[in-house]
């Protein structure tokens, strides 16, 4: 599947005439999107927001992981009315979108009744001149017509999933939650959620703000979020398992920037915050393997390693030569064999090899019961014949 950047926005957006209150937005893009939007004059009392890794047979038979997420709104309305809760996601088939179902299972609920969603094309809000959309002027740094109806021709394209809601005055409780299968890369998957356009509400924060990542099993980065105020977010562990920050380079702009990892054997990480106003969005990348299209850090800042020299030797057997291989020992190539075995989590009794593997942030030991790829027994058959072959002395 292409590389797709997928945006979760969460806003108040005024769409050609329509109030939609509180959103979320689906995107296979890189920005620029055509939302024009009005300050709110309702506030955020306190948003609970859960992110949760589910594994599930993909159509190619693998099993992979999508994104729940499940979000709980407590909204302070100044009036009565009733009120849109919208949700846009990219018409299938579209060239920067691919035929596949990425979103899934909308549902929601208002003040703890269910309400029903419909699904309408984008066309029937827009009007026929996008020129008309002064509004949209305000979120391009420099104003680009040619630039504004090419993307307007592709979101009109577009599905906005929407419902009614009659807000009462004071307090309402909105609650809803959908999945879907992130951007996939060689080897990681994407999962993100733009939280930024709380500053679109009255109060321009969210009062009580809590956040909850369950990666299941999964190897995660999260880059550190930041608030307007400067201050980094502190993520805390309520399990067991490794968690750490590094450092890694940014190849936009080759500045360092802050990432935490994680591999959980049990539990979750979560934030709260009060008068939460976030400078950066939600980034959360599943690593799925060592073999992947991600550059690791050389160590995090407890000393956690993600690679070394063995490594890359580990997963290149097949191709080295026969001069390569001798240079190889007995004891390397027992630990070769078993870094997929560790990557799964493997508990092993050898103290040497368990010494070895917990030297790296992604080993978290759960038991002798793991299971392995197909690719990965793959890979220790061919560790196995060097091993049997030096045994029989024919290398």
């Amino acid at each position: 599947m292409k590389k797709i950047r997928i945006l979760l926005l969460f806003a108040l957006v005024m769409i050609f005439g329509a109030n939609l209150l509180a959103n979320d937005w689906e995107f296979g893009s890189e920005g620029g999107h055509i939302v024009p939007m009005n300050v709110s004059n309702v506030s955020i009392k306190s948003e609970r927001l859960r992110f949760k890794l589910e594994k599930f047979k993909s159509e190619y038979g693998t099993i992979d992981n999508e994104m729940v997420v499940t979000v709980r709104f407590v909204f302070d309305s100044p009036e009565a009315g009733e009120r849109y809760i919208g949700f846009i996601t990219p018409e299938g088939g579209n060239e920067a979108w691919d035929e596949r179902d990425h979103f899934k299972d909308f549902k929601t609920s208002v003040n703890g009744q269910s309400v029903s969603t419909k699904a309408y094309r984008l066309t029937d809000f827009a009007p026929k001149d996008v020129k008309q959309l002064e509004e949209v002027k305000k979120y391009f740094k420099e104003y680009d017509e040619e630039k504004i109806l090419k993307e307007y021709e592709y979101y009109k394209k577009s599905y906005v999933y929407y419902f009614k809601a009659n807000f009462k005055k004071g307090e309402n409780v909105v609650e809803h939650s959908y999945h879907y299968d992130g951007s996939s890369g060689v080897g990681t998957v994407d999962f993100n959620y733009v939280w930024s356009t709380i500053s679109k509400w009255k109060n321009q924060k969210v009062d009580d703000f809590e956040v909850i990542v369950e990666p299941g099993d999964a190897l995660i980065a999260m880059p550190v979020v930041k608030t307007k105020d400067g201050k980094e977010i502190k993520w805390q562990l309520a399990g067991e398992g490794n968690v750490d920050y590094a450092y890694k380079e940014n190849y936009e702009t080759n500045e360092p920037y802050k990432v935490l990892y994680a591999k959980l054997k049990k539990g979750y990480l979560y934030f709260k915050t009060n008068n939460f106003k976030p400078k950066e969005e939600f980034e959360l990348t599943e690593i799925k393997g060592l073999r992947v299209n991600y550059v690791f850090p050389d160590k995090t800042e407890k000393g956690f390693k993600f690679k070394d020299d063995l490594t890359d030797d580990a997963y290149a057997i097949k191709y080295l030569d026969k001069d390569e291989i001798k240079g190889i020992s007995d004891e390397e190539l027992k630990i070769m064999r078993n870094y997929p075995y560790a990557m799964a989590g493997y508990d092993f009794s050898d103290k040497k090899l368990k010494d070895y593997f917990s030297k790296f942030l992604w080993y978290v030991p759960t038991g002798k019961d793991v299971k392995l790829g197909e690719a990965d027994y793959e890979y220790v058959k061919d560790v196995d014949k060097v091993i049997n072959d030096r045994k029989n002395g024919s290398r």
